[in-house]
This record gives structure tokens, C-alpha cells and sequence, in this order.
């Protein structure tokens, strides 16, 4: 029980950043073939978007990919040169583009079945895939590769659908920070994630908005102590333990 309460006290208490951000599930909910879907939305973790294609009458095909930037409160530009945000301080250069920022990114792909229950509006999904991630914040590195399967359940009408979403995640994870020495020291490990969502979508018949909420539940406590016991500051590395979004969601 200790445990579970020392991971979850840093999840809801600090605004600190996360090597490894949760990404909000994506729900298609199909009906037929050559359905077509694409959604954009800001989170409180990071910038996502998705799409989605129904392949044949059964199968469809989905991607997804997310940035985080400091979970918004700090500035990473990690698509600028490092040359261009380097500044002097006394006798240093400083490099702005590492010097305690922070970045996450993060991309996905999944093939599934839809369409599962004969009842009319009432939509059934599964699908399986695997996602890869990468962040940086300082001297602390984190490279992940997650295999997941996700359970989708909602209803649809013209002008709105609503639905949850079960993700079943596997994550092998491989951490990396500098010492006191300047050595670089490594912990590879493997978490499990329980991460369910709830969504709702209000608008016309092809345009929607689309609010989300999710939650992120970290299973793998014995290594993540392990983790604690190499390095001093084990709050570089945690998840977040609820989350939201907001976005618009197109279908064609």
C-alpha cells in the first residue's frame, strides 16, 4: 500500500514533468467500410492528433502521435538549433534547448475489429498495436516501446456520441541520467499500464467537438524502487495520473 500511495502522491501533487506522458486513446467507432476519421486536440499534457481509416467491412486501421512540451510550463522548442537558443552566462555557454527544458514525443499504430455488435448505435471495438516514445528533460533520458490492446464501447446519433475506451498497455522502458562524474548510468525496466477513458462528442454531422478524460495507472512498483534506490530524484520519472483533453474530431 505504501507503494501505491508514493506513486500516486507525485502523479496529482506536482507540476513537474513526466518521461513517460499517456496518450489519450482513440475511439473511431466505425460503422461501415471506407469511413474516414481525423481528430486534433490540446491535453493537459501534450498536443495529439490521430487518424483513423476503416479498411474492409471488419478491420481498420488507426495512428496517433503527441508533443509534450514541460507539460506546458516550460518553453522547448525542439524543432530549433541548438545554435540559435545559446547564451552566455559569466564565462559559460548555455544551451537553452536542454538547460531544464523538457520534451516528450510520442507516435502509435494499431489494426482492429469494429463493429461487433449487431444492435443499432451501440459500437464495439478492439483493437492492438504498438507505440514508441522518447524524453529528454536535462541529463535525464527516457526511450519506451509500448505494446497495447484497447477495448472501445459507445453509442452514436447524429449529433452526438459518447463512449469509454479500456487500454491494456506493456512498456519496456530504458532510463538514463548522468551522475555527479558526468557518467552515464542506465536502468532498463518494464511497466505495465491500466489506462481507461471516457469521451463525449457534440456537434453536427461530420465536424464534432470532442472533450476527453483519462486515467493512467502505472503497475511495476518492484522497479520503479529499484530506480529509486540508483538515483536521488525519482520524481524525473512518474506518469500522469489523470488527465484531460479537448479537441475537434472530423468524420467523412
Amino acid at each position: 500500500m505504501k507503494k501505491i500511495v508514493f506513486w500516486f502522491l507525485p502523479m496529482l501533487m506536482t507540476g513537474c514533468s513526466s518521461l513517460y506522458v499517456p496518450h489519450m486513446a482513440n475511439v473511431p467507432l466505425f460503422d461501415e467500410k471506407g469511413e474516414t476519421q481525423v481528430s486534433a486536440s490540446l491535453s493537459t499534457n501534450s498536443v495529439q492528433a490521430s487518424a483513423a481509416y476503416a479498411l474492409t467491412e471488419k478491420y481498420a486501421v488507426q495512428v496517433s502521435g503527441g508533443l509534450s512540451y514541460g507539460n506546458f510550463t516550460e518553453y522547448n522548442d525542439i524543432f530549433t538549433k541548438k545554435s540559435d537558443h545559446t547564451v552566455a552566462k559569466g564565462a559559460t555557454n548555455i544551451d537553452l534547448t536542454t538547460y531544464g527544458r523538457y520534451a516528450n514525443r510520442y507516435v502509435e499504430a494499431s489494426v482492429g475489429r469494429y463493429n461487433l455488435v449487431p444492435q443499432r448505435n451501440v459500437m464495439l471495438e478492439f483493437f492492438s498495436g504498438v507505440a514508441f516514445g522518447n524524453s529528454q528533460e536535462d541529463s535525464f533520458h527516457s526511450g519506451y516501446g509500448l505494446f497495447f490492446i484497447q477495448s472501445n464501447l459507445g453509442q452514436t446519433f447524429r449529433i452526438i456520441e459518447w463512449g469509454t475506451s479500456l487500454r491494456l498497455a506493456y512498456g519496456v522502458h530504458d532510463f538514463s541520467w548522468q551522475d555527479t562524474a558526468h557518467t552515464t548510468l542506465h536502468n532498463d525496466f518494464s511497466l505495465c499500464h491500466i489506462e481507461p477513458m471516457a469521451f463525449c462528442r457534440i456537434g453536427g454531422e461530420h465536424v464534432k467537438f470532442e472533450p476527453k478524460i483519462g486515467l493512467s495507472l502505472p503497475i511495476g512498483f518492484s522497479a520503479y524502487k529499484d530506480l529509486e534506490d540508483r538515483i536521488s530524484d525519482t520524481d524525473y520519472y512518474r506518469t500522469t495520473l489523470l488527465h484531460f483533453s479537448l479537441g475537434v474530431h472530423f468524420s467523412f
